[in-house]
């Protein structure tokens, strides 16, 4: 197991994260914190100087409680709140100016997308002020000026600001939380027509040269390679760019385990500068001057190839990693794997603590350190026994044990974040590693010889053209085999600590040859299973109506144990309403949903739908759309669910429906949805608007308990 003794920046790491995670949940947005950490560092230089027997307990204490206030505070530093030049202070209106730099390259989905940095801002053109911060600018599709947008660029626009918020659909993807932790707490609409780019270029000379480099090689790229899957392929690979992957092409290669080939990552900088040390070692000798100069090139190359491919927590930290790690190699008597992670960490926690709620950076750092505690072992000791006396056999078994030893500590966060496994992952391995390495030597060749022999390129497309082919053959072979995938997999966020709990508990009992530990990582498995039956157990009795928060039209889904009955807007894309609803169905332990958009009559055990009006679970409730029929009499029922589009007046309705609930969809039109709640208000109506209120549940089962 991991010693404490030689690897103090270990504990130095998980005190720092410890402080950060409470910045976030408990924040305290104070200046007063900068004195606490003052005082606390004072206290632990005036500590240094006890001659005591216990001075070192006081040092050691002291430091690490300077630790977590330090994380504290550089988390609330960063807020918005505590940065007075921040542009959120200088949001008056909802209609705002503003002059901004482009950070990403505008990503076409229903709309073009980038990154802004906002340098002034205010209500008129001729009074705006100079302030920082990132935003996400959305423009009209058929915009074809966003379009041409590159980083660097200068805009000046005025749009509508918006603060994002959190999904308001139940266990969905928060996509606005994870722009967060890019430190980005705002939006802005923009029209066409309402934008335009000035003739300056904001990029400093680092991101100016990493730029043209990124273009050139998008523009050889598409010179070259005529497939257009291999072009998006190679953007991605070689400089992240994912902006034009085929989605059923990245589903192929999320199904299979190999996605992490397609987002330039710590495999890539460990490529390059595998690469990169091949060359300087035939260049320079072994004399510390000569360390020194390759060191100096090795961190120049990659902090560039950081910035060409949008510095993302992997390449960061594999860039940081490998710099720390030849320091110690050229100037040290030997190196710490675990304390160079722990370093690296550090290091990028206190330049920029956000980053530990990146998916992306708790993937890359619990990958290495699996790696380097699983690896050797699975390698060395499966295969004791037998000797692999083929080169390629060997290389084989090396990928496979690669695969298998990152995988432990990851898996349970795999499951967690995207509710699948990827059951042939080591075979993928196999097949994309390879791939990756010859794809980014080959691409970086021809990003060097489109400037000196362009010929040479014309060879190298077939060559790069073959491996494609070899390679989206091979992913989508792996991805038709049975079992390739297990989905419908779900992990609350306390059986997710529980298994690392008992991966940690058992790991130490088997290291240390201690009963105890493992006697108390069983025990923590049982918590766990035991959790996992109570959630299955109350799937099988739910009962459950969820009306979701959807702008485009209206999703309703019944949950009758593990049973889904589904109603929504017929010009819904399928995709759409799976978006929406998939994570909470999952969650539910759904098995079979019945889609009842073409049903006017559906009969099952407990459900029961005819026309406009459906029996649920002894609950009545009206579907209020264009099929409504005007009534002569009055009807009771329980729940009444506003869908919009009816023919009927709303005097009418109100006058011959009588509803203990009435829900607005958001599929009512914006004037009609605000009638209805000066009706609710002034009749003093129990009424939910999607709208406002976010998506809507409704436990049928405390509703007749309640009765």
């Amino acid at each position: 197991m991991i010693f404490w003794g030689d690897k103090p920046f270990a504990r130095l790491a998980i005190v720092l994260i410890l402080g950060i995670v409470l910045g976030r949940y408990y924040p305290v947005y104070s200046v007063g914190l900068y004195l606490l950490c003052g005082g606390l560092f004072v206290l632990f230089l005036l500590s240094t100087l006890n001659k005591s027997r216990y001075r070192e307990y006081w040092t050691g204490g002291l430091l690490l409680l300077f630790v977590l206030a330090g994380g504290y505070t550089r988390y609330g530093m960063m807020h918005p709140n505590m940065d007075s030049s921040h542009y959120s202070h200088q949001i008056t209106a909802s209609h705002m100016y503003a002059s901004a730099k482009v950070l990403s390259i505008p990503k076409k989905t229903t709309r073009y997308s980038c990154f802004i940095q906002i340098n002034a801002i205010g209500e008129k053109y001729d009074s705006l002020t100079n302030v920082t911060g990132k935003m996400t600018a959305y423009f009209k599709l058929e915009d074809s000026i966003a379009s041409k947008y590159r980083p660097g660029d200068e805009i000046i626009f005025n749009g509508y600001v918006t603060k994002l918020r959190h999904s308001r659909n139940p266990n969905a993807f928060d996509f606005n939380d994870y722009l967060k932790t890019k430190h980005i707490f705002y939006r802005v609409d923009i029209g066409a027509g309402m934008h335009q780019a000035t003739t300056k270029n904001l990029a400093n000379p680092i991101e100016r040269v990493a730029n043209s480099i990124r273009s050139h090689a998008l523009t050889t790229f598409d010179k070259y390679l005529e497939n257009t899957d291999h072009r998006s392929l190679i953007g991605a690979m070689v400089l992240g760019f994912r902006n034009t992957i085929n989605p059923e092409l990245y589903a192929s290669y999320t199904k299979t385990g190999a996605v992490h080939v397609l987002a330039v990552s710590g495999l890539h900088v460990g490529i390059l500068c595998q690469i990169l040390l091949l060359l300087l070692n035939k260049i320079f000798k072994s004399s510390d001057r000569e360390k020194l100069i390759k060191l100096t090139i090795l961190s120049l190359c990659t902090m560039t190839y950081v910035i060409i491919t949008g510095a993302s927590a992997a390449v960061m930290r594999a860039s940081v990693m490998i710099i720390i790690y030849y320091i110690g190699k050229y100037w040290a008597e030997r190196v710490n794997s675990y304390n160079v992670i722990a370093i690296a960490a550090f290091l990028l926690l206190i330049y920029d603590p956000y980053m530990i709620f990146q998916a992306s950076f708790q993937f890359s750092f619990l990958a290495l350190l699996s790696i380097i505690y699983f690896y050797r072992p699975i390698y060395e000791k499966l295969f004791q026994y037998y000797e692999i006396k083929s080169r390629l056999g060997n290389y084989v078994w090396q990928l496979i044990a690669l695969s298998f030893s990152a995988q432990i500590f990851v898996a349970p966060l795999t499951v967690y974040y995207f509710h699948k496994f990827p059951f042939y992952f080591w075979l993928s391995g196999i097949v994309a590693v390879p791939a990756a390495y010859a794809i980014l030597v080959l691409g970086i060749l021809m990003i060097i010889f489109e400037y000196v022999a362009p010929f040479v390129n014309i060879i190298i497309d077939y060559i790069v053209t073959f491996i494609f082919d070899l390679f989206i053959s091979a992913i989508q072979s792996i991805e038709q085999l049975p079992g390739s995938l297990w989905d419908n997999l779900w992990l609350h966020t306390h059986q997710l600590l529980l298994l690392y709990l008992y991966l940690i508990l058992l790991l130490m009992g088997l290291h240390l040859s201690k009963a105890n530990y493992i006697v108390n990582s069983l025990l923590v498995f049982m918590i766990f299973i035991c959790s996992k039956y109570y959630y299955n157990s109350q799937s099988n009795v739910q009962s459950t109506i969820t009306v979701y928060d959807n702008y485009k039209g209206h999703i309703i889904d019944f949950y009758d144990g593990k049973s889904c009955y589904n109603l929504s807007s017929e010009h819904l894309a399928k995709r759409t309403i799976e978006f929406v609803t998939n994570n909470n169905r999952v969650n539910k332990n759904i098995t079979t949903v019945s889609d009842l958009n073409d049903s006017t009559l559906f009969e099952d055990v407990s459900f029961m739908k005819s026309e406009n009006l459906i029996q649920f679970k002894g609950e009545s409730i009206l579907l209020l759309d264009s099929n409504f029929i005007k009534l002569d009499t009055t009807v009771n029922v329980d729940i009444a669910i506003i869908l919009g589009g009816m023919r009927s007046t709303m005097k009418d309705i109100q006058t011959h429906v009588a509803s203990e609930l009435w829900v607005i969809t958001q599929s009512e039109k914006q004037y009609k949805q605000n009638k209805w709640l000066e009706w609710c208000d002034q009749y003093g109506k129990n009424c939910v608007s999607i709208k406002e209120y976010g998506a809507y549940s409704i436990d049928i089962s405390d509703r007749i308990s309640n009765m």
